[in-house]
This record gives structure tokens, sequence and C-alpha cells, in this order.
């Protein structure tokens, strides 16, 4: 069985065993800010920091808005990128949380020994895509493997997947990402494929990566940091939240991930933007709706902006 297949029957059975979910919106490409705040407002969105009590609507757009440097005020203009990206970020999670479960159940077979080969297929296409090399031959490889996997398979905080888009991005004012939907200003060495930054006129060796969605470039970011070498202290710290029962604190985290941008002081922007805007609040009860629920009224009294 292909993980895609594994993948999908894990997410309908979860499905099937909870409440009647709100259905997903994806909202229409090239969507002006005014279009997406009308579709929000519709939904009862209408602040990133909601009530614990209160889920969030699955409305995801998916490319960056026409026009978003037209919002005049600075402090809408950061209130509406965190509300862009705050369903994208827990969408994002959610899919890691399916891997984990997959992952989990895969372990459990292998205490039972019950493992068939559709198990060791699935184990070695997510080894291959979290990066984890050995040498070992089975048993013990499948055993490192999954070993690896428990560490590497974890949720990236919504706080560090928001505060660093906005930082490396200008809030949304960097004029890559209308045309690269690329949150995180990845890129691209020794082709021509993605766009050549306006600001370098003697380096031609790089571009900044292209991405088809909004989405695409969140879980590429997320899976970077839960697959690359330079981010082995990042993992690690987040394990040891597990082990506590803590919650994965982006602040907690931040300054672990110090080779996550070229910028000077990455870590540090990363904590204040974080606790400026309180978004360590979201990695302890942000979450997608499952049933609806009511317009949350009192949003307004809990957002900073």
């Amino acid at each position: 069985m292909k993980l895609d297949n594994l993948t999908y029957l894990f997410a309908l059975l979860i499905g099937l065993l909870l409440p009647p979910a709100v259905r997903a919106e994806n909202i229409p490409p090239r969507e002006t800010p005014t279009g997406i705040e009308r579709i929000f407002k519709q939904h009862g969105y209408t602040n990133y920091l909601l009530p614990p009590e209160y889920s969030y609507p699955e409305l995801f757009v998916q490319t960056f808005p026409t026009g978003f440097s037209t919002i005049k005020s600075e402090n809408q203009r950061h209130k509406f990128f965190l509300m862009i990206l705050l369903p994208l970020a827990l969408e994002t999670n959610r899919k890691i949380e399916i891997e984990r479960q997959v992952i989990a159940y895969i372990e459990h077979k292998r205490l039972s020994g019950r493992l068939d080969d559709s198990d060791l297929e699935i184990i070695e296409n997510l080894g291959q895509k979290y990066d984890i090399f050995t040498r070992l031959p089975s048993p013990g490889r499948t055993e490192r493997i999954l070993t690896e996997l428990k560490t590497k398979v974890d949720i990236i905080p919504p706080s560090v997947l928001l505060a660093s888009a906005a930082i490396n991005t200008g809030w949304g004012e960097a004029g890559f990402l209308e045309k690269s939907n690329n949150l995180y200003k990845e890129l691209v060495w020794n082709t021509n494929e993605g766009l050549k930054p306006t600001e370098e006129t003697e380096d031609d060796s790089y571009r900044i990566k292209i991405y088809p969605s909004l989405a695409a470039s969140m879980e590429a970011y997320a899976l970077k940091l839960n697959s690359s070498v330079d981010y082995q202290e990042f993992r690690d710290a987040r394990q040891n939240l597990r082990y506590r029962n803590s919650t994965v604190d982006g602040r907690f985290l931040a300054p672990y991930l110090i080779l996550a941008s070229p910028l000077p002081n990455f870590a540090g922007l990363l904590d204040y933007t974080i606790t400026f805007y309180r978004l360590n609040e979201l990695d302890k009860y942000a979450r997608l709706a499952e049933k609806p629920s009511q317009s949350p009224t009192s949003s307004s009294n809990v957002t900073k902006n």
C-alpha cells in the first residue's frame, strides 16, 4: 500500500470518528484583500487571536492577495497577514499529525512482530522524505528509521510558522511574495527557474523559489525544519518538551532556529515577533474547526492590534 493511500485512509478514519466537519474552503487564487476579508467575515473569522473555546474555520488562501500593500494601516496589514496564514499553519500541522499517527501505528505493529511488506515500504518512503540515512540491514534498519522518525515528524509551532513568514517577507510587503507564494524566501541555486532577486545586480547564481500555493511553501519550510541536519538541536529541544508533556512552544524553540535565516539575530527577531503579537498563545490552543461554532464576538478584546 502506498504512503499516500494509507495517509488518506487514516485521515478518512479520523474524519469518521469526529463530529461533522466544517467544509474547507479554498479561496480563489489572486483574490483581493477585500474579497478575502468578506469571506472571512462570512465565517465569523475576524481576528487571528480567538478565545481558547473557539476554533478556526478551514479557510485556505491559495495565493497571496493582489494589492495587499494598499491596506493603509500597518496594524491592519499585520493582523490580516496573520489571519491569512494561521489556518494554513494549522492544516500543515494536521497533516504532520496524521503522519505521526501512521508512525505510531507501525511502531505498535513492529513491537507486536506484525510488520508486513506494505509497512516496510511506508517506513522507507517516510525515511526518504525526512532525509534519514542508515546502512544497517533489517530488522535493525527498520528500528533505526522509526526511532529517527519519532523525533523528526512532529508539528512546527504555529507561532514559528507565522513569525518566520512575517520576518522573511516584511509582513507580506516583499515584492517577490505575490509572484512566488514564497513565505520564507527559500532559494534555488544555479538555475534560471525562479525569480531573480531585484536587489541583486552581481550574483546571478540563485533565484527565489516559486511555489504553486502558500500551503506548498509552508509545508516545504516545515519539512526543512523537520529533516535538515541544521535543525537537529531544534528537534531535540522539541522532543524534550514532548517528554515533559509541555506545549511545543515557539518562544522556547526560537533560540534553536538561528540558522533558519541569513538575517542577523533571526532568533531574537523571532522571539520578539512571537511575544509582541502573542503568537505563543496559538501554540497552546489554536485548532481548526471540527464543527460549526458561534461567531466569536469577543475576539476583538484579545488582539493587540
